[in-house]
């Protein structure tokens, strides 16, 4: 149910998105990263949700897919000339590559 000043979400990419964070905040990144799938059906270039399944990949350390979530996030950050979203999409996969030093991107 809505407040009185809160409009009711309809659009299903964001429903995906606000139940994926609510996984997120409770550490059930499978169930997190279903739902930011579920979102990326509906909105497929939406930069933040790719960021953010990013995040849930690296949680659960499949690397290679939180890479690519990671450089897809990078190019369409860049691509909106969101240049604050883009440097911490570029962090996020130098982060990835310090963290585990033995992964080889394709």
């Amino acid at each position: 149910m809505s407040t009185p000043n809160e409009t009711p979400l309809t659009d299903p990419a964001e429903i995906h998105f606000k139940a994926a964070w609510q996984h997120r905040k409770f550490k059930r990144y499978p169930e997190a990263i279903a739902e930011f799938k579920k979102s990326l059906e509906f909105q497929p270039d939406k930069a933040a949700t790719h960021f953010n399944l990013g995040l849930m990949y690296e949680a659960v350390e499949d690397i290679e897919r939180a890479w690519n979530c990671g450089t897809r996030a990078m190019e369409l950050f860049s691509e909106q000339g969101n240049e604050k979203h883009r440097r911490t999409a570029e962090d996020f996969l130098r982060k990835l590559r310090r963290r585990f030093p033995e992964f080889e991107p394709k």
